[in-house]
């Protein structure tokens, strides 16, 4: 089933539960302080902003202004305070910001004075999506509040992202190769080029071998005869392969030493690789080479045999040459290829599948699965190669994210109309 299929029976899935259940999907309506989408579950959401564009939050006449600023800085909470209309003191008050993000993780803030304002005790890590918990203690009152601010996440039963084939797995350590891709030719080898030659002087008689027929060492190929003595002569190939050159005609004369023919040696061929100027300091002899076909499999592996001193002037490349076996005769000379040369490899910590990237509001992520809940991850990305690329800053071994069908979950978030003003 192709992808529109799937995706055309996923939203009308959706479409049915959501008029039988009345369920609804997280992320769509409000904006919070720093411009993120948000709506709320249980205790009502504060959307009144304040003097530093942040959430108000009151009990009484006791009201804290709550923030994420992040102009120039990541992200930090900032709050300032006030009675009965009138600022307080940040040292005067001892408040507490506990959020609670999807799969029920914890993460508790401090405060501390800074200046005219308390700031938190350590960074708001993306995505900002989460439960709070406030707690602000003055003058020996307790102020408490609770309220849900969801982002860029929906809600999906397992039966229906079993449906339309959604499937996760496992953040993992990987191997990464840092590579260079280049492109090269095909050729012969040049050490598996044979020749058979005329021995004197004379008439061919006879022509066993045309192009393209193979031949073993020491087949004879054609007969040359004197034409002094009229004594025939065998010609000989000098080793075995396919005949990829004949310039001994029937009845025509020949010179002592002429070569009658060109026999390649096939079992192996040289693959001639142009390697770009800038590129040249890293590439070196005995580094592995992946070929790959059009549609992006791998075709075979070869090691670098030798990088040229020389630079042509032309084209500012030298070569490097590296020896495949050809017992199947895949490679074929003068054919044109692309590969990429490994150039170093070590071990990433956190890598997840490339298939799995999303974009949404210019950032790149992942969706991590809590039970119903699919939650975009905000990733800070490193190194990358055609199957996983590292997770740098966003996710840690062993959470599960959407390696399948992450498109599905992107388009029903985007469906929801959420927004995000950074």
């Amino acid at each position: 089933m192709n992808s529109k299929k799937i995706l055309s029976i996923f939203t009308l899935i959706v479409l049915a539960v959501l008029a039988a259940s009345a369920w609804i999907f997280k992320g769509s309506h409000a904006h919070d302080d720093h411009g993120h989408d948000e709506h709320g579950h249980g205790t009502e959401v504060p959307e009144a902003k304040g003097l530093h564009q942040g959430r108000l939050l009151t009990d009484g006449d006791f009201t804290v202004e709550l923030a994420i600023f992040e102009s120039g800085v990541p992200p930090e909470f900032r709050a300032w305070f006030t009675k009965a209309g009138k600022p307080l003191s940040p040292a005067d008050v001892k408040l507490s910001v506990t959020l609670i993000r999807p799969g029920k993780v914890e993460d508790r803030f401090t405060f501390a004075p800074g200046g005219d304002f308390a700031r938190g005790d350590h960074e708001v890590v993306q995505p900002h999506s989460f439960d709070y918990v406030i707690v602000a203690e003055h003058a020996g009152a307790v102020h408490k509040w609770e309220f849900e601010a969801p982002e860029m996440q929906t809600v999906i039963p397992a039966s229906v992202a079993a449906q339309a084939g959604v499937k996760v797995e496992m953040a993992e350590p990987a191997d990464m190769d840092e590579s260079v891709e280049v492109y090269g030719r095909v050729t012969l080898e040049l050490d598996g080029l044979h020749r058979a030659s005329a021995r004197f002087a004379g008439v061919v008689v006879e022509v066993y071998k045309g192009l393209g027929d193979k031949v073993v060492n020491g087949d004879i190929v054609a007969r040359v005869q004197n034409s002094q003595t009229l004594v025939t002569a065998n010609v000989k190939s000098s080793g075995a392969g396919v005949v990829i050159a004949r310039s001994a005609t029937v009845g025509e004369g020949v010179t002592e030493g002429a070569v009658l023919f060109t026999i390649a040696g096939l079992e192996r061929v040289w693959v001639e690789l142009e390697i770009p100027q800038k590129d040249l300091a890293r590439v070196k002899s005995g580094q592995a080479v992946i070929f790959h076909a059009d549609d992006g499999t791998e075709i075979t592996k070869g090691v670098v045999a030798l990088v040229s001193p020389l630079v042509s002037a032309e084209t500012q490349t030298a070569i490097a040459r590296v020896v495949l076996p050809n017992t199947d005769g895949r490679w074929r000379p003068g054919s044109f290829v692309k590969g990429l040369i490994v150039t170093s490899s070590s071990r990433a910590p956190v890598t997840v599948k490339t298939s799995a990237l999303q974009s949404i509001f210019d950032f790149d992520v992942v969706f991590t699965q809590h039970g119903d809940i699919y939650q975009a991850r905000p990733l800070e990305l490193g190194r990358r190669n055609r199957e996983r690329v590292e997770v740098l800053k966003g996710l840690a071994v062993g959470e599960t994210y959407v390696s399948k069908g992450s498109f599905l979950i992107k388009a029903d978030i985007s469906k929801s109309g959420a927004s995000h003003d950074h």
